[in-house]
């Protein structure tokens, strides 16, 4: 398995298209395909699913796919590293993030950042939890973005934003009434989780303990909140995620409240080692997000 072949699967996956993902990147439609296809036969099954009108993912395909990223990624990384090393007057800033994180969000904070700051470059990396805990110890990242409830100890931090967690029901059935639902009212349908590591399952135990509540949990885990939403749907159980990370057509989900009438919700916060001495650029950053975090911010809509 080659990195190209690998770039060839995710800008297909990126842009469901094989004859824009060849222009994209710079091949031919014939080789590119020719690529997939020997990717297909190394994994053991196909990776898309291919009509007259559109390109999809398979399930095989939307589970590998996340990995498959992560090796671009970690491509990306050694690139910035060995550049950061030749050129110590390079500005890089290194930022992880849960897969939970707005992105929104994110580049809301880094782009007028960048625009003030010319000569500094940002480098984006989104892992899970033991991940970003371990590259923040090592400096390997300067800050994280993640729940508030999953920051590792002895790490400094600071609000960054908030986002209203969301009800789908089992079967996909809107619930009506009410236009919101109060956690303490659940269904006692089985909510359905990730396998663990980007925060969801830990802010959910959190919430639902402050809660006094104890939902019954589906025994299966879902790979990616699409997955989530889309079991919902099979009516294999129910689900809860932030608004974020819905799907545009989750038109049956539906807004929690806690037991006093406030929205509920996953508090985000910016995340930081104590020790050492940062580089100037990341110091002006970190004065950048305190400066930010006076004021609470929400997640946008869609």
């Amino acid at each position: 398995m080659k990195l190209r072949q690998i770039e060839f699967v995710v800008t297909v996956a990126r842009e469901q298209s094989f004859s824009r993902a060849a222009d994209i990147c710079h091949a031919t439609q014939p080789s590119l395909s020719s690529a997939v296809a020997q990717i297909e036969e190394e994994l053991g099954a196909k990776l898309f699913a291919r009509t007259t009108r559109k390109v999809a993912l398979t399930p095989f395909g939307r589970h590998i796919l996340p990995h498959l990223e992560s090796v671009l990624s970690a491509r990306d990384e050694v690139t910035a590293a060995a550049a950061a090393f030749h050129n110590p007057a390079r500005k890089l800033l290194r930022l992880g993030f849960s897969p939970l994180v707005d992105m929104r969000m994110l580049t809301g904070v880094t782009d007028p950042f960048c625009r003030l700051h010319q000569g500094v470059e940002v480098f984006f990396k989104e892992c899970l939890l033991d991940d970003l805990a371990g590259r923040l110890e090592s400096g390997a990242i300067d800050m994280a973005i993640l729940p508030r409830d999953s920051v590792p100890d002895g790490m400094q931090q600071t609000p960054f934003y908030s986002d209203p967690l969301y009800y789908l029901p089992q079967s996909g059935q809107r619930v009506e009434p009410p236009v919101a639902l109060c956690l303490t009212d659940l269904p006692n349908d089985p909510v359905i989780m990730t396998a663990g590591g980007c925060g969801l399952n830990r802010s959910l135990e959190v919430l639902f303990e402050a809660e006094g509540i104890s939902p019954p949990a589906y025994p299966g885990y879902a790979l990616s909140y699409q997955v989530i939403q889309e079991w919902t749907w099979l009516g294999l159980g129910a689900g809860i995620l932030p608004r974020a990370k819905l799907l545009a057509d989750a038109t049956s989900a539906v807004p929690l409240l806690r037991a006093d009438g406030a929205p509920a919700r996953f508090e985000f916060v910016w995340a930081w080692s104590g020790t050492g001495r940062p580089a100037d650029h990341v110091v002006a950053f970190l004065d950048h997000v305190r400066d930010r975090s006076v004021k609470p911010v929400e997640s946008k809509v869609g």
